[in-house]
């Protein structure tokens, strides 16, 4: 018998063991974090449908390497930071740079994107696209490190766990991602180049 409170631990064992109905929690559980996790990377809800659905087919048949002693989130962040990677690279393409068709200082919209400032409703939307089409020139990595990062809330330590790297690794690619969307703002038309 399948409890809604019971650990995610407990029901891990259950789904190795084959057991539904406990799947059925689990994904319950943890499918709006998965789906939200895929939208940021994946702009039609189609795509990041598939995605978690994806994500979630993998979980089930891995379910008996899954170790107790760490959280389930760290094992499924893994999951879907894995499958949002190899689709990125599956549709690998360079989006046109038209950021300056948005706004004349992409760079300072971008830092209110992905700092969570309060943005009037018609600008958050247009600032959610902004930060879409920046993250989308960089490679899967370097964008998986900042959405879990600035986008999901994430620390250093739990974006290590989730993508199977260390801590100093993650802040390092942060840091080099985050020059290179700036780079990318400088050489927009109307950015203030000299």
């Amino acid at each position: 018998m399948v409890h809604d409170d019971e650990s995610d631990a407990s029901l891990m064992g259950k789904v190795a063991g084959g057991d539904p109905a406990a799947f059925d929690v689990l994904v319950g559980r943890w499918r709006n974090r998965v789906f939200r996790l895929a939208l940021r990377f994946f702009r039609r809800p189609e795509d990041a449908e598939d995605v978690a659905q994806e994500v979630f087919m993998k979980l089930y048949r891995t379910a008996a390497t899954y170790r107790s002693d760490a959280p389930l989130e760290h094992f499924l962040l893994r999951i879907a930071t894995n499958a949002c990677v190899d689709r990125l690279r599956a549709t690998r393409r360079r989006r046109e740079e038209v950021l300056s068709a948005i706004t004349p200082d992409a760079g300072a919209w971008l830092d209110r994107a992905l700092g969570g400032a309060a943005l009037q409703a018609q600008q958050a939307e247009a600032a959610k696209g902004l930060a879409a089409e920046l993250l989308a020139t960089l490679p899967p990595k370097d964008r998986m490190v900042l959405v879990l990062m600035d986008l999901e809330g994430l620390t250093a330590q739990e974006v290590a766990s989730a993508m199977g790297s260390t801590r100093a690794a993650v802040k390092v690619r942060a840091m080099r991602a985050r020059r290179a969307l700036r780079r990318l703002t400088q050489r927009l038309p109307g950015e203030g180049r000299p």
